[in-house]
């Protein structure tokens, strides 16, 4: 009995083996899908065997930028990167300092451009930055518009705001910018209404980068008021040097120096006429991606100008960004503008060299 059991449990494994052998011949083998590659969209493959679409936003400092779809904003490092593929043409810049541009493809350490037909390869390790190659592209620019409004009525009414505008659009060789900020303040009663803050300042520059680290600001315009500080209007032209201290996808550190010219025309002093004057300006920008939601900027410019200008005048601004809603942030920020020696009105009422102003605001940014 015992061996007749033995043997029809022997049969019964023979056939379970067999049965799976024929199922394993008969199932396909799975096999990796090919990707179909949207014309819709840039793509962008990890090295953990991910496709991100959406658009490549820039690449500098081996830092890649690509706005996902599904994911936002995100930042990559090439050792990261599997496979990129643009669906327009994009400007690269070389280590040489040669630009090409052309539909991108970067695979197995090479970076592939195809511009009519031709194919040309570089190296990865020479690759310096990559941007958008169409000068209409919005991808170009960058721009944010802030505002912070006080209110308050009562026996007294007190009203002030505060305007800031930013635009950036950056190439591989170039950079341009431009700054605006307004600040307002009035107070009224039944009687009389007062303005206690009427400030302007406007500044805008051209950079030329002739390295990764080293870049000429080919010209700076600014254009100022302040009521308090007794200045009608400034007006400032300069060229400068600058110099990256750092590039990357957290931080950005930028220092220049330079002259420039300075006039001014204030809205009342003993002479009455403008003053004209050579300058020295130095200037540093530092900006610091604390976390995906969090950023810290300080942006600090200063002018040497002869005595009967003002002899020093200083612009800081510092703070920090909170993004909550998608392209919605709050911002928090201290100004300090100082001019070491006003310039007395008619009245012989000196200004006071410091204006300072704790703000919030609202910005959207786009």
């Amino acid at each position: 009995m015992v061996k007749f059991l033995f043997v029809i449990s022997f049969l019964c494994c023979c056939s379970g083996i067999v049965f799976a052998q024929n199922h394993d011949e008969n199932r396909a083998v799975w096999q990796k899908p090919t990707p179909t590659f949207s014309q819709e969209f840039d793509w962008l493959k990890l090295t953990s065997d991910e496709w991100l679409k959406g658009d490549i936003i820039s690449m500098y400092d081996d830092e890649l930028e690509f706005d996902s779809d599904e994911f936002g904003i995100k930042f990559f490092d090439w050792e990261d990167v599997s496979e990129l593929r643009s669906r327009f043409d994009q400007q690269i810049r070389l280590s040489d300092g040669k630009i090409v541009q052309g539909f991108l493809i970067v695979k197995n350490g090479q970076v592939i451009l195809i511009s009519g037909g031709t194919e040309q390869k570089f190296p990865l390790s020479d690759l310096l930055s990559i941007t958008s190659a169409a000068d209409t592209r919005n991808d170009l620019w960058s721009a944010k518009v802030g505002l912070g409004v006080d209110v308050n009525q009562g026996n007294s009414n007190q009203l002030d705001y505060l305007i800031t505008v930013e635009a950036q659009r950056r190439t591989p060789i170039n950079r341009l910018r431009a700054d605006f900020i307004f600040n307002y303040s009035e107070s009224s009663n039944d009687e009389e209404s007062n303005v206690t803050v009427n400030t302007r300042r406007f500044n805008s520059y051209f950079d030329w980068f002739y390295s990764a680290n080293i870049f000429f600001r080919v010209i700076e315009y600014e254009n100022f008021s302040d009521l308090q500080q007794n200045i009608k209007e400034r007006h400032s032209l300069g060229t400068s040097l600058g110099y990256h201290v750092m590039n990357n996808k957290r931080i950005e550190w930028d220092f220049t120096v330079g002259p420039s010219y300075q006039s001014t025309r204030y809205h009342a002093d003993a002479g009455g006429e403008s003053d004209e004057s050579a300058a020295l300006s130095l200037s540093t920008l530092f900006e610091y991606q604390i976390s995906s939601k969090i950023d810290y900027t300080l942006d600090y410019q200063m002018e040497f100008v002869s005595k009967e200008s003002g002899a020093r005048s200083h612009h800081f601004k510092t703070g920090f960004e909170f993004e909550f809603i998608d392209d919605l942030e709050i911002d928090l920020l201290f100004f300090l503008d100082r001019i070491a020696e006003p310039v007395t009105t008619i009245s012989q009422d000196t200004p006071e060299p410091n204006d300072y102003r704790l703000v919030f605001s609202v910005a959207y940014q786009f």
